[in-house]
Order: C-alpha cells, then structure tokens, then sequence
C-alpha cells in the first residue's frame, strides 16, 4: 500500500502528550486537548467513545492534520509533524490520510465518481485515465458500481458515506479516520459502511480511527479508547460512558 509501512504491526500514528489549546471569542483560551497519548499501528482498528464535548472531534482533526498542534507531539509513519508547515501538512494529509466525515462532504455538483476522482487531483501524478479506473473501482469495494453517475442528490444518506468512504480509500492510505460514519444511518446501512472500513484495514493492512457513540460499532473494533474532559484512557469498561 501507498505511504504504509513496510512491517506489519508497525505505528501508523504516534501521539504523545498531544494538546490542543483554541481561542474563546470573548478572550481567553480553552484547552481541548489536555495531554492524549494514542498509538494505532497497521492493521488495527481503535474506536474512540466518550461524552459529548470531550473531545473527540477535536482528537480526529488533530490526528488528520486538519489542525495544527498546540503542544506535544504527532508522527504519522515514523515523521514528527507536530510543527511542519501548512503546505507540508497537506502533503502529508493528501498522500497518506483518507478521512471520512460525519457530513460527508460531498461537491453537490458533481457526480459519484468525481467525487471520488476528487480525492487524487490534488498532490498525486496521476493520469486522467488512471483516476477514473481507480475512482471506478473504489466505487465499485464500496458496491456504488451503478451509481457511479449520480449526484449526491439522488443518492441515500447510506450512498452518500460510501462514496465518502471510496474518497477516502482510493489514495490507498496508510490511516483512515471517520467521524461518526454510522450516526445518521439505519442498522443494516451502518452495517455495510463499517464492513467497508473494516474489510479495508484488514486487506490493505492500513490502520483504522473511527469516533462513535454507538457501542456496536465499538464492539467491532480491535481496541476501544475513552475520552474524558479532552485525556484518553484506555480501558474496555462501559461504566459511567456516555458512547
């Protein structure tokens, strides 16, 4: 796989006393982030849980390089970017990130596949021939096949996360992050999703964070993590979780 490492089990992403301070409107500063201590290696699957407002929204963005760190530090396959420049940071993202929001993200405008072509016109040398084939058949690991020409307004809320879902993979990642990926779904969409994501990190060997509150999404994970008041800790209970 493209950007993953070369040994199975190796760390995809190391965070170390990770922090993330925002600025209030009204003055001041809110720590978000108070110190997270996260490794996720190739292969493994980790579901983050926690109350609302712990954090772990904020945790994913910072994972994904979607905001700049405050303190501590990140690497993500062995390179510190705790402190790398806007540009470098998008590098990284492009190349070895596929993140799947809760929203979608989805460009109304355009169709189902180039939606998905979107994901490789910017930092890849890929040929026009070659995005589509490959767009073509991330669509296809995600069943879209025949709905490759649909725009995002013809296509369900459980469509619209596949073809999120075939975003995220088609660069092959090394890590994939999804926020809430099953939230908006019904029980057996939810299902399909999560058996893309998870037939995804056991094929290609790429390592899987995903934030739920659903504990049965949780429970199919390798390992479950808990947020509290912007920490993790690491621990299979259920008590006193609000997931």
């Amino acid at each position: 796989m493209k950007g993953q490492p070369s040994t199975p089990d190796a760390p995809v992403l190391t965070a170390t006393d990770l922090r993330r301070t925002v600025r209030l409107p009204g003055g001041g500063t809110l720590a978000v982030l108070q110190g997270v201590d996260l490794e996720v290696r190739a292969g493994e699957s980790v579901a983050i849980v926690g109350r609302s407002g712990s954090g772990k929204t904020t945790l994913l963005a910072q994972l994904g390089l979607l905001s700049p760190v405050s303190g501590g530090r990140l690497e993500i396959l062995g390179i510190d970017v705790s402190s790398i420049s806007d540009r470098r940071r998008a590098r990284m993202r492009n190349r070895s990130i596929g993140y799947v929001f809760q929203s979608y993200s989805l460009v109304r405008h355009l169709s189902a596949l180039k939606n998905v072509e979107l994901a490789l016109l910017y930092g890849a040398r890929t040929g026009r021939r070659e995005r589509r084939r490959r767009s073509r058949a991330a669509l296809a690991a995600v069943g879209l096949t025949d709905r490759a020409r649909s725009r995002p307004k013809h296509l369900s809320g459980g469509e619209q996360q596949r073809v999120a879902i075939a975003r995220a993979l088609v660069r092959e990642p090394a890590l994939i992050l999804a926020d809430e990926p099953t939230g908006a779904l019904d029980v057996d969409t939810a299902a399909s999703v999560l058996d893309v994501l998870l037939k995804a990190t056991r094929e290609r060997g790429c390592a899987l964070v995903v934030v739920t509150h659903d504990e049965a999404v949780a429970a199919q994970m390798s390992r479950r993590v808990v947020m509290h008041e912007g920490t993790i800790r690491t621990t299979p209970a259920l008590d006193g979780v609000d997931a």
